[in-house]
């Protein structure tokens, strides 16, 4: 697993495109590491690439699934939501479905990343989705 950090840890300013500057760079190096790759019968990836910090919507969670990133870690945006369990929801939709949600109902956007590291959470009801 290589993590990405969106947030410069000296200034902690984000920027979401760090993590796609590291996906082209490893794609320009030839190194394999499309999560989708894995799932669809081709060979292993050289590496799983994680998104660090920054995302707050499954817009930001669908960026990464298109520069073929396998994990997001999210935290500050769950630990700010009133509703965490909500908020997680939010964050797995179809981004289509997302800006017309007022509440989220049904069952999460699975087309996409296999991973969600859920940080911030400080009991077991606010984790499931």
């Amino acid at each position: 697993v290589l993590g990405v950090n969106n947030r410069n840890l000296h200034t902690f300013r984000l920027d979401l495109s760090q993590t796609e500057k590291v996906a082209e760079e490893l794609a320009r190096r030839g190194l394999a590491f499309h999560h989708d790759k894995c799932c669809s019968g081709e060979s292993k990836p050289d590496m799983t690439l994680c998104a660090l910090s920054g995302m707050s919507n499954s817009h930001d969670v669908q960026r990464y699934r298109t520069a073929g990133v396998g994990m997001c870690l999210i935290g500050e945006s769950l630990m700010r939501a009133s509703d965490p369990s909500l908020a997680i929801r939010g964050l797995c939709l179809d981004p289509k479905d997302y800006a017309s949600s007022q509440s989220v109902s049904g069952g999460a956007y699975t087309a996409g990343t296999k991973v969600v590291k859920v940080c911030g959470i400080t009991n077991a009801e606010d984790a499931l989705v």
